[in-house]
């Protein structure tokens, strides 16, 4: 009926319909695996793909023999500018697991942010590596300066491509094409600004739109075993004399497909007029800008009522990835099947699952491959004011983790995450909920 294979790189591939007694070529399906969870949300007319969630918050990620990656098990995602609209009264977003892996979500919160006329915000988010550690916070600006002039590696001119968040990024370089997501050599990317960066008790915060190309647990084995090293971005300044000072090493980077991520720019030397980002990871530079943080005067935040979750099977979306890897999600274009193995253990049930997702309290609902759950936010906010400016955040906790051949208990759903709450409230909700057994294909 089908052969079944599993390719010296991990991939699950099955191949239906073979006639006996010939001899049949197989060719390797190419494909992603895995990533995290995705987004998305409801726009007026369809589920829109947005971006994908708490890769932050990756289980088991391997980075060298014994040493595994802690998992942060938050991530704000600041939902772009009009995205999403009410549904009969209601805001509807959905996490979906189109890949093989598992998803473990604590908690879904979504926050209303209302701001006067002339003021805009972003996020205090990234994959932190080195530092400073993202907080999530909300940090608030009126002022946006994009760079003059900005150049790559060769000194050539690539202001168009990074002034404008549009999914075109300058060109990386050569990829090391032993490994997923490492570049032969370091991509630059040099930003000059018309005027100095650089003011009296001024706040300067670097925002950045863009993604990576992450590599896997099999990739950092392979890059260990090499000895080549993944350098996160480092960033540095250029002062009135000339000289570059190194700001932040390997501080992080949009962590996983298209966002907008921001770090802190601290204390800049006397003069800046130039920004200098460096690294040899596959990393995509979107739009880069430097904004001034402020407390705004009458910001207001609101928190929408979890009205409903549920735990569905859904299909698998179809991807598409563009020339840069950018990737696209179609809702509306679901495979009721994929080549995707389940790891062993006790899913959610299919249904309602809003008590598993109204709190922090280590209550998971799980969800793997070709599943979703389907989130429901009560619209009470007031009517926004005239000219006033309304933002949502999706407010998450949770984990994720896949079926890599070097991810720590890759092939089981436990151990299961653990953040040291009382253990009564989850136990008593995972026997209610998540009673549903899968293993394997």
């Amino acid at each position: 009926d089908f052969v079944a294979l599993t390719w010296s790189d991990g991939v699950y591939q099955t191949e239906l319909g073979l006639e006996a007694g010939r001899l049949h070529r197989i060719t390797e399906t190419q494909r992603q695996l895995s990533s995290c969870p995705v987004l998305f949300a409801w726009d007026g007319q369809r589920y829109a793909f947005v971006s994908d969630l708490l890769g932050v918050g990756g289980m088991g990620y391997f980075v060298e023999p014994g040493v595994y990656a802690p998992p942060r098990p938050w991530e704000n995602f600041l939902l772009p500018d009009g995205l999403l609209q009410p549904r009969e009264g209601r805001y509807r977003l959905k996490i979906g697991e189109p890949m093989e892996e598992a998803a473990y979500l604590d908690s879904m919160r979504l926050a209303a942010w209302d701001l006067p006329p002339g003021w805009s915000m972003v996020l205090d988010e990234r994959m932190g590596i080195l530092g400073p550690e993202p907080t999530g916070d909300a940090v608030f600006y009126r002022e946006l300066r994009l760079p003059g002039r900005a150049t790559d590696t060769q000194g050539r001119d690539v202001t168009a491509a990074v002034t404008k968040a549009d999914l075109h990024a300058p060109a990386v370089g050569e990829l090391d094409r032993r490994f997923i997501g490492r570049l032969r050599e370091p991509q630059l990317l040099t930003l000059e600004f018309d005027a100095p960066l650089d003011r009296p008790g001024a706040s300067p915060v670097l925002v950045i739109d863009g993604w990576v190309e992450y590599p896997y647990s099999q990739t950092m084995f392979a890059a260990w075993q090499a000895a080549a090293d993944y350098r996160a971005p480092t960033l540095q300044a250029r002062d009135a004399d000339g000289r570059w000072h190194t700001l932040m090493e390997q501080f992080g980077y949009p962590a996983g497909m298209p966002r907008r991520m921001s770090v802190p720019l601290g204390k800049l030397p006397a003069g800046t007029d130039a920004l200098r980002l460096s690294t040899n990871q596959e990393i995509y530079w979107d739009r880069v800008a430097v904004v001034y943080s402020e407390p705004p005067p009458a910001a207001v935040r609101h928190e929408l009522p979890l009205s409903d979750a549920e735990v569905r099977f859904s299909g698998f979306a179809l991807r598409t990835t563009g020339s840069q890897r950018q990737p696209h999600y179609d809702y509306d274009r679901r495979s009721p099947l994929w080549d995707t193995r389940h790891m062993r253990g006790h899913y959610t049930d299919f249904g309602r699952a809003t008590e598993l997702l109204a709190e922090a309290d280590d209550a998971l609902a799980i969800i793997g491959p070709g599943e979703e759950v389907h989130l429901e936010f009560e619209d009470d906010l007031p009517q926004l004011r005239s000219g006033w400016q309304r933002h949502f955040v999706l407010e998450s906790r949770g984990w994720a983790k896949d079926m890599d051949l070097y991810t720590e208990h890759g092939n089981t759903l436990e151990p299961l995450p653990d953040s040291g709450r009382p253990a009564a409230r989850r136990d008593e909700l995972h026997e209610r909920y998540n009673r549903r057994y899968r293993s394997g294909i």
